[in-house]
């Protein structure tokens, strides 16, 4: 699997592509019980894989877009350090601390920093969220709008590889459609 690459796995109910699926995901492991099955797979590297059902709250209380944003931990804590740094220059403009802040600002960029906001706002509302639903807890979603959120934010999350098993089972076609785009 290639960066950029959108594979389908395609076959008959109960031929096993739930399994290849959890096999790549490092759920389940290849038991060899015959010496001639050679059968194996080689992850690359240390990608992030994201699955739906590793998609759990721990929270139930807190927000629909609370929720959403821990999706950006990375950034939100680069502009917190962003703006710590900012102050630190602010008193002592050293060279040092001048590029502390432009290395950080210039990975924040890169990273989305910027825009990450607008990319999650739209996100909830391509996934038929109403904006008095961004701010009601998790506990007052129905299971399939659950669903919905986690598989939100696990798209908004970025992994490495995504791995999806019929995930157009809760989402409407609108949905659907953004998600094929």
């Amino acid at each position: 699997i290639n960066t950029e690459s959108k594979i389908g796995v395609v076959g008959r109910n109960g031929c096993g592509k739930t399994t290849l699926l959890r096999l790549i995901a490092g759920e389940l492991q290849i038991s060899k019980d015959d010496p001639d099955n050679v059968g194996y797979h080689i992850i690359s590297g240390k990608p992030v894989i994201g699955t739906l059902n590793q998609m759990a709250f721990k929270d139930n209380t807190v927000s629909l877009v609370e929720e959403i944003r821990s999706a950006y931990s990375e950034i939100l804590s680069m502009k917190e350090r962003l703006n710590l740094l900012h102050e630190k220059m602010d008193n002592e403009p050293t060279e040092e601390n001048i590029t502390a802040y432009t290395t950080l600002l210039d990975r924040f960029t890169l990273d989305g920093g910027f825009y990450f906001e607008k990319e999650y706002e739209a996100a909830i509302k391509r996934f038929g969220f109403t904006d008095e639903e961004k701010y009601k807890p998790l506990s007052d979603f129905s299971g399939g709008q659950r669903t919905r959120i986690a598989f939100l934010k696990l798209l908004l999350s970025k992994p490495d590889i995504l791995l999806l098993d019929e995930p157009t089972n809760h989402l409407d076609i609108e949905a659907t459609l953004w998600l094929e785009e």
